[in-house]
């Protein structure tokens, strides 16, 4: 009886091995020597071609699932499905104050306007970072100290590009291009002029929510393509309005080198403010917030999560969604109800967040978290609050030996070798795994044991069941 082959097989040898059984137990193949250079040759060409088509079959198949592809494009194409658009290169952002000493004029000007776009620069390791002024802000004179002073500017690095496309509305399909990869996307401004002679903008906002919004609502929908580009495009009349053929569409945003310019302190004008260039720069908060466009891995994690939110904070895991969408400066984050902490203290969500870039966010961090990506979005009876997290130190004293007659590297290179493999092992395992423990205790029946111990023993409130989300170890 003639054996069935196994098509189900994806390894070559295996297809091979299958062939030969399936060859064997014809009776018009039984006395051949399937060894033999001719018929070996003819089972490896039949075997690779199975191999080949076997796998871009498998390939093909995981591409059509969010969890399972691994090409970018059509990972953000699933997630598109659920709404979810993955973040883009994040710019270092600064606070500053600015103080414009001796004003000219004859009189002084009652106002003086620090404009969108203003140049500034900052040296991190020996090179030169450009930061750019992100919203025109106006400054009134005080005769007293004669100055006038511009209070919390934020500034992002990078420089600021412009595109122009003409719209055409009767491209059913139109979608204009963002070229360059490294653009912070909050920092895109889309404006629509009626012509190239025109000197009026129409202003458009990026579409969030169907509440509200109609065929006159002035919205923008961004997305990324299949190549890795951002792109917007427009309502259909519909749902938002649809410019006019040969209006002019204007997209500015910030060019920017990534996580490269975190930690800048000081900083100086590349110009002048109006012609007054006695300036004086107070650093408020550090530049902190650059990070690399979101992964893969994320886009495959977030996605789902954020499609359950529906764009509402009403759970913990709803908050911690939304905040690892919009914002990029994230190493970890913990999120707990008010009703976990001890005591309870109703109506307020705590979040904790380890920045990528130092310990602790600073104020002006955590009310743009509070005021700008939570706001609107959670339940209006509960108020949002971020904590700082608490850290617990491993101090490490270690040992090793080592024979010289097996390597070349000399005291010092060792014990660089030795501090990175250490490092590596916090980073990748250490810190993760115990605050991973730690939240499995909290989460479950266990619970109830570590709040006796909490309340019998003298514990740091770092070990609290309702601060354990927020625990951080590190080396």
């Amino acid at each position: 009886m003639a054996v069935n082959s196994n098509v189900t097989e994806l390894d070559f040898d295996q297809i091979k091995n299958g062939l030969k059984t399936y060859l064997s137990s014809q009776s018009k193949y039984n006395d051949y020597d399937f060894e033999g250079s001719g018929m070996s040759v003819l089972l490896d060409i039949l075997a690779y071609n199975t191999h080949y088509n076997a796998m871009i079959a498998h390939l093909a198949l995981n591409e059509a699932f969010l969890d399972s592809a691994q090409i970018r494009g059509n990972v953000v194409s699933h997630a598109k499905l659920l709404g979810y658009t993955p973040r883009s290169t994040s710019a270092a952002s600064a606070t500053i104050n600015i103080v414009v000493n001796n004003p000219i004029g004859t009189p002084i000007p009652i106002t003086l306007t620090l404009n969108r776009g203003t140049k500034l620069t900052s040296i991190i390791d020996g090179k030169e970072f450009g930061f750019i002024v992100i919203e025109s802000r106006l400054a009134v004179y005080n005769s007293s100290t004669n100055t006038f002073t511009f209070e919390n500017v934020i500034i992002k690095q990078g420089t600021f590009k412009s595109l122009n496309y003409r719209f055409d509305k009767y491209n059913l399909n139109q979608k204009f291009v963002i070229p360059d990869e490294y653009i912070d996307t909050t920092t895109l401004r889309v404006r629509i002029r009626e012509n190239d002679n025109s000197t009026s903008y129409t202003m458009y906002t990026l579409f969030g929510s169907l509440v509200d919004i109609g065929s006159a609502s002035k919205v923008y929908f961004l997305q990324e393509n299949s190549n890795g580009k951002y792109e917007i495009y427009f309502g259909d009349g519909v749902i938002g309005y649809t410019p006019q053929t040969d209006n002019i569409v204007e997209l500015e945003y910030v060019y920017t080198s990534e996580d490269i310019a975190n930690g800048a302190r000081t900083f100086a004008f590349s110009g002048d403010i109006e012609g007054n260039s006695d300036i004086t720069i107070n650093t408020a908060s550090t530049s902190t917030g650059g990070a690399e466009r979101e992964n893969i891995e994320s886009i495959r994690f977030n996605s789902p999560l954020t499609y359950i939110t529906q764009n509402r904070a009403v759970t913990a895991d709803d908050y911690r969604a939304i905040i690892l969408r919009e914002y990029a400066d994230i190493e970890a984050i913990s999120v707990w109800g008010g009703e976990d902490s001890n005591p309870p203290d109703y109506g307020k969500v705590y979040v904790s967040i380890k920045p990528k870039t130092g310990d602790v966010l600073d104020d002006t961090q955590k009310s743009y978290i509070i005021q700008n990506i939570l706001s609107g979005k959670n339940v209006v009876s509960i108020t949002p609050v971020i904590v700082d997290p608490e850290y617990t130190y491993i101090k490490l004293e270690t040992f090793f030996k080592y024979n010289p007659n097996l390597t070349d590297l000399t005291k010092a290179e060792l014990e660089s070798s030795v501090r990175n493999i250490i490092s590596t092992y916090n980073n990748n395992y250490l810190k993760w795994t115990l605050a991973r423990d730690f939240f499995w205790h909290r989460q479950n029946s266990q619970r109830t044991a570590w709040q006796r111990l909490w309340q019998t023993q003298d514990f740091s409130p770092l070990f609290h069941p309702a601060a354990l989300d927020s625990h951080i170890l590190s080396v």
